[in-house]
């Protein structure tokens, strides 16, 4: 005959289906938030490009007068030297008063602009 054990203790294969749920699920709402926490990082960096093409061209309209035409290639070079960053498509040129430019890093889909003002939008 068989004899019974009475202190059996575990989990069912329902409870452990429902934990497995719980933590896919938990997962999948983290990985979404990392991916936007991403492309806001990307974002800030093309941001950031742009306020630094923007100042180097305040220095060279201060070196050459406000009328004087700045772009990258000019701010590119000694004394300004401005680069920006890697995997960012960045262009712009103007005078003081009617300077805007662009920028987009390769991994967002977002294309930011600053105008003469230096406002980023």
């Amino acid at each position: 005959m068989r004899s019974k054990i009475t202190n059996q203790s575990g989990f069912t294969l329902i409870e452990l289906l429902i934990v497995v749920a719980i933590i896919g699920l938990l997962a999948g709402i983290g990985f979404s938030q990392f991916t936007q926490l991403k492309e806001r990082a990307y974002d800030l960096d093309a941001q950031t490009s742009l306020q630094h093409l923007f100042r180097a061209c305040k220095v060279y309209w201060g070196d050459n007068g406000p009328t004087s035409t700045c772009n990258v290639s000019a701010v590119s070079a000694a004394p300004y030297r401005f680069a920006s960053s890697t995997d960012i498509t960045i262009a712009g040129t103007g005078t003081e008063s009617s300077f805007s430019a662009t920028a987009n890093h390769s991994f967002s889909t977002n294309t930011l602009n600053i105008n003469a003002a230096g406002a980023v939008s």
